[in-house]
């Protein structure tokens, strides 16, 4: 589709959506209340949430032991891969048992966040220790896209010495996952996913007896187990940080039984307030533009709302005083004192960095972005989508590991009388980047599939109808 921002004037008010990561919660915690009336797919739900609340209709079929469906399945009919993740070797190591195994399904699509959070839900939900016994020995779940092939490796690790085995599928594309889920001390590496820790929160209070999640390593993206706190302690189900042991939760020991009892709890409001993840790339084109941005918290616990910070620099530089930049104490943003070296940390803040380092050649002479290592194993390999639609328009990059440093773009006449092709390598969020260059640039840039924009801002496809074609 050709997005055309020549000689347009982009002003008009817009609602950043729905947090995903609100709404993810949210959706699963009121169902394991006992809460299942926002199940409903609406028109203007992303292909993501669609995916959960897909699940969410699945467990409920089978809590009412009403349609749902089994298949028999043998390892002999199928080659498991117990290499969870292609770069790491396993060796000769799968679990699985001989013999047939009684299984249920669950579609994915594409969504991360759903196969992330709901591994440990559905486990602890089917296949309980404790807990109702729906004659399963264990379930599958579809995948689309590229996230068959992203790292699980820190969640089967986790959940192997209790009780759940983890295996991927290779001719499906699925993920298998077997076994009975024991309550206990479970411990995982915090550096690849804050959502498997958040999962184990969220799935480890479905359990009568104590529990507790120590996560490992680096810990990244905090503020989104932060999040999962705030909404289980919003059901009376809190998950509470150790204050002795240094990132150890405990998930409150039956608490889903306890707040459905409690009329207070589950009356509480289905509350979901604007996304920081999409509402980055709104502010981002509000520097370009006369848009009004509507709908974000600006006490959210949200991380990406770390965006801020990044605007607040590009603002300073911008108007010209950008000797006036003083650096946040413990921000993720260091700089010398002629700002000719800029470094921006997005090791927390993974998802809107192409965002910002898609916009960085307009306004700094040097920046450079770390801690984007994540970026590799996203919808697409983004450290290298967002070089590329770079590249596309003559900015050069220098990219190592863990780094990608962006120089200067000095548009010209002559860029602004083209058309421009910018892949969207099937990511929703490259399908921004691409939006943003195009309103920077104010000409015609030909996106591909740009209806993958619906996996998180389904809504903007209308502003692109009315204001860019």
């Amino acid at each position: 589709m050709i997005v055309n921002c020549k000689n347009r004037e982009l002003n008009f008010s817009i609602d950043a959506p729905p947090s995903k990561s609100i709404y993810h919660r949210e959706l699963i915690i009121r169902f394991l209340c006992g809460d299942y009336s926002h199940l409903n797919i609406l028109d203007n739900d992303s292909n993501d949430i669609r995916e959960t609340k897909t699940i969410l209709q699945c467990l409920y079929n089978i809590i009412n032991q009403s349609n749902f469906k089994t298949v028999e399945y043998s390892n002999t009919d199928s080659n498991i891969n117990s290499n969870i993740d292609s770069d790491i070797d396993l060796g000769n190591n799968s679990t699985a048992e001989s013999g047939s195994k009684k299984l249920t399904f669950f579609p994915c699509g594409e969504s991360g966040s759903t196969l992330r959070l709901m591994i440990p839900v559905i486990s602890a939900l089917i296949l309980g220790e404790g807990n109702p016994d729906y004659g399963l020995d264990g379930f599958t779940i579809g995948t689309q896209g590229r996230l068959f092939d992203r790292p699980i490796k820190a969640l089967r690790d986790a959940m192997k010495p209790h009780g759940i085995n983890i295996e991927k599928i290779p001719e499906t594309r699925s993920i298998l996952v077997t076994g009975k889920m024991k309550p206990g001390d479970y411990t995982i590496d915090g550096s690849v996913s804050s959502q498997y820790i958040s999962g184990l929160l969220i799935a480890l209070t479905a359990f009568d007896q104590p529990s507790t999640v120590n996560v490992s390593g680096e810990f990244e993206s905090i503020h989104y187990v932060e999040l999962t706190q705030d909404v289980l302690a919003k059901y009376n189900c809190p998950a509470i940080k150790s204050a002795e042991q240094v990132n150890c939760f405990y998930p409150t020991a039956g608490g889903y039984k306890k707040a459905a009892t409690e009329s207070e709890a589950i009356k509480a409001d289905f509350r979901v307030e604007g996304d920081w993840s999409n509402g980055a790339f709104l502010l981002c084109m509000q520097r370009w533009s006369d848009i009004t941005v509507n709908n974000l918290n600006p006490d959210s616990r949200q991380g990406d709302k770390g965006i801020l910070e990044y605007l607040e620099l590009v603002d300073h530089v911008l108007s010209g005083d950008k000797t006036k930049y003083v650096c946040k104490p413990d921000g993720m943003i260091t700089l010398d004192e002629n700002m000719n070296n800029i470094y921006c940390d997005c090791t927390n803040i993974p998802d809107i960095a192409p965002y910002m380092a898609v916009i960085a050649p307009f306004v700094f002479d040097k920046i450079t972005f770390s801690g984007i290592g994540r970026l590799r194993i996203k919808e697409s390999d983004r450290v290298k989508a967002v070089i590329t639609q770079l590249s596309n328009i003559g900015v050069r990059t220098v990219e190592t590991d863990d780094e990608l440093t962006v120089y200067r773009y000095n548009v010209t006449e002559d860029i602004q009388n083209k058309k421009i092709y910018l892949p969207a390598f099937n990511d929703h969020r490259m399908v921004m980047c691409a939006i943003l260059i195009a309103v920077i640039l104010k000409c015609e840039v030909d996106i591909d599939n740009i209806f993958c924009i619906k996996k998180s801002f389904p809504e903007f496809i209308e502003y692109i109808e009315r204001y860019m074609k």
